[in-house]
């Protein structure tokens, strides 16, 4: 900061030089605003990355998305973050563009054009989502967070002009006493009602890892699960600490020795939180497993 005691003491013995210095500032001052401007421009709605726009495709799709509310030329803004713990409440959001226009124009992935999940930070209470959108792109969901905590909610969904999907996340509040607890320790079977399931595979830090889910009844193999999201099964992968949600892709092709098969893109090393759903005569079911990448 410059101090002004000295300009005011020191005017009378060069009032030239102070003047001068002062319409400098201000001419460097108004040069920066102008550059930066012409830079930046005045306002930019959305952060964009221009190695990547809208409707062009690169690595972004293998990498783990959901750790930012914008990504890629697009942006999610939910009309409210906080929530009361153990009451349902509308969740609303829209989508933008970078052009600052809600997007209403999202490709189907099964019989959906949205898929949104939410859990909590200690990647507990997972739930799988179905919002609907209105004509004016705003998306509807009634949400309920039954525990205290911070939450992060995660909307991917695959833009008209874009092939791969585009995942953006956002960090929900309800206010009350948090308990957090580790997570589960490591698990390859999940066992719920009267289905048991195996997965089988490894995940291997930075790389493709296959997984196969063997869904089971009575110690049989389930062979005629009902379809989710044009898929026998849907798999959300999510690392601890940061909740990054991995790329996952279900295994196009007959099922294999009746897995339900997966490929995952996993960055790191560490331990991860896997959340097979699985659906059977009409009823939704959801196993969870821990797993650690090396």
């Amino acid at each position: 900061m410059l101090d002004t005691r000295k300009f005011r003491t020191e005017r009378l013995r060069a009032p030239v030089p102070l003047m001068a210095l002062l319409a400098g500032l201000v001419t460097l001052f108004g040069f920066g605003i102008n550059f930066g401007e012409a830079v930046v421009g005045r306002a930019a709605p959305v952060p964009h990355d221009h190695r990547n726009g809208i409707g062009e495709d690169d690595d972004h799709g293998k990498a783990p998305g959901g750790l930012a509310i914008a990504s890629r030329g697009y942006l999610l803004r939910p009309r409210t973050t906080r929530f009361t713990a153990g009451e349902f409440e509308n969740l609303r959001f829209t989508v933008f563009s970078s052009n600052g226009q809600p997007v209403t124009d999202f490709a189907k992935r099964g019989d959906r054009r949205m898929d949104f999940f939410v859990v909590r930070r200690d990647i507990t209470g997972y739930q799988h989502l179905y919002p609907v959108m209105d004509p004016d792109g705003t998306w509807t969901v009634p949400l309920e967070l039954e525990q205290p905590g911070s939450y992060r909610a995660f909307a991917e969904f695959v833009p008209g002009t874009a092939t791969t999907p585009v995942t953006l996340g956002v960090d929900l509040e309800a206010p009350g006493l948090v308990e957090d607890g580790p997570i589960p320790k490591v698990s390859t079977i999940a066992e719920l009602d009267d289905y048991t399931v195996v997965w089988t595979g490894d995940l291997v830090a930075g790389s493709v890892s296959r997984i196969g889910m063997h869904v089971m009844r009575d110690d049989l193999p389930v062979t005629d699960l009902d379809p989710i999201l044009g898929s026998a099964g849907h798999l959300v992968i999510l690392r601890e600490g940061d909740l990054a949600h991995l790329n996952v892709r279900p295994v196009a092709g007959p099922r294999q020795d009746t897995a339900i098969d997966f490929e995952a893109d996993v960055p790191t090393a560490g331990y991860y939180r896997m959340f097979l759903e699985f659906q059977h005569h009409g009823q939704l079911r959801t196993v969870e497993f821990t797993a650690l990448a090396r």
